[in-house]
């Protein structure tokens, strides 16, 4: 130890040009730890939407009527917007259950069938495989204003 602090005292005060061995330590080190971080960041996977595998009901709900600020309108309330500006019309009803459609088989790679039953007669939305032949399937429930959504998954 000692013989390395006299190498470090006499290299700096050596003024010759020559790199110092304290200079090279450091550079070593900031070499060290950028590879270190470059190594870390390059393990780092971000997932695409394709590789997302949500199967469950409460998951894709969750997807379609999230929010990431108070001013941003989710999916499902857009979809909601459209039926209700158009009287819940069949020409509203084709194109918000496109938009569902398009969207929840991106994210969903299961069976599916998104109802709203608020009102008295209750409104499939979309629905993408046959629902009456299933005994095993999965539910979520999820209230925005005063539309009632429930929907389906199953295999």
């Amino acid at each position: 130890m000692v013989f390395i602090l006299n190498l470090i005292n006499c290299s700096i005060r050596d003024e010759t040009g020559i790199a110092s061995l304290s200079e090279i330590l450091i550079g070593s080190l900031i070499i060290i730890l950028f590879l270190s971080v470059f190594n870390v960041i390059s393990e780092i996977h971000i997932s695409t939407p394709q590789e997302l595998n949500i199967n469950e009901a409460q998951d894709v709900l969750d997807l379609i009527s999230f929010k990431s600020s108070q001013n941003q309108i989710s999916l499902l309330e857009k979809g909601m917007k459209k039926l209700e500006d158009d009287n819940f019309s069949k020409k509203s009803h084709g194109e918000v259950s496109k938009l569902f459609e398009t969207y929840l088989n991106e994210y969903c790679n299961k069976n599916y069938q998104l109802i709203e039953f608020s009102s008295q007669n209750p409104i499939v939305i979309v629905s993408k495989g046959d629902f009456k032949n299933t005994d095993d399937f999965k539910t979520a429930v999820r209230n925005i204003g005063h539309y009632r959504f429930l929907f389906y998954v199953w295999d």
